[in-house]
């Protein structure tokens, strides 16, 4: 998932082990979604840390063909 830094990590001082340093507010990286849910306020500090770009879904695309019958006359 794509993630987009606060200005939080700034503040507080703190970088993401994903990143081995503090990124500016707007800088984007990208973390799993359990991550995400740490980052997004489900840490000690309730703390947003990030805001979600992208939400990566899986997309099933069904593909229909229709049949097409064909009449081939005989000739005689």
């Amino acid at each position: 998932m794509k993630v987009k830094a606060t200005d939080e990590f700034k503040k507080r001082g703190k970088h993401p082990k994903e990143l081995a340093f503090i990124p500016e507010a707007g800088y984007e990286f990208e973390v799993s979604e359990e991550r995400f849910e740490v980052l997004h306020g489900k840490n000690k500090d309730k703390v947003v840390y990030v805001q979600a770009i992208e939400i990566e879904t899986a997309k099933k695309e069904t593909k229909t063909e229709k049949a097409v019958k064909k009449t081939i006359k005989k000739k005689k």
